[in-house]
């Protein structure tokens, strides 16, 4: 029951993000959020090396409102994004925390350019009141050691 609640999580995650409904994911999230997209190595520390992603709640707030401005041209028009979500692998609870791993691939189609990123999200969960939030998240891109295009998208 609990596995199937956690992997419902993640996809409501992946669609919301899919969807362009950032205000919602953003709701997904708890005050002390973390979200971490290392670069060059999945364990850096983001406090001393470069990530491509190191955010708290307020950069990822900051990230939400700029999308949804219309001010980002790399988001005109909208791109089209689809995640699947696989090999969810589920941790031991740690008081009101979860680790979760999974993998995903990602796909984005926008005018006549399509790209694709694949790698594995580690989740730490929280429950609230009887619903999960993202304390932290961590995106390992398999490609994390090349150049990669602007990011313009939450992963």
């Amino acid at each position: 029951m609990r596995e199937t609640h956690i992997e419902g999580f993640l996809t409501r995650e992946a669609r919301l993000m899919d969807e362009g409904r950032y205000r919602e994911w953003l709701d997904l999230w708890t005050c002390d959020a973390q979200y971490w997209v290392p670069c060059n190595d999945d364990d850096i520390d983001p406090a001393t090396q470069v990530s491509i992603i190191y955010d708290d709640r307020d950069r990822l707030t900051q990230r939400v409102e700029r999308l949804l401005s219309g001010s980002v041209l790399s988001q005109q028009p909208r791109p089209r994004m689809r995640r699947v979500i696989s090999n969810v692998e589920i941790g031991p609870e740690i008081g009101a925390e979860v680790t979760v791993e999974s993998n995903f691939i990602l796909g984005i189609a926008r005018n006549s350019t399509k790209q694709l990123w694949i790698g594995r999200s580690i989740h730490t969960l929280r429950e609230d009141a009887g619903a999960f939030k993202i304390a932290r998240k961590k995106v390992l891109l398999i490609d994390n050691d090349q150049e990669i295009p602007l990011l313009q998208f939450l992963i």
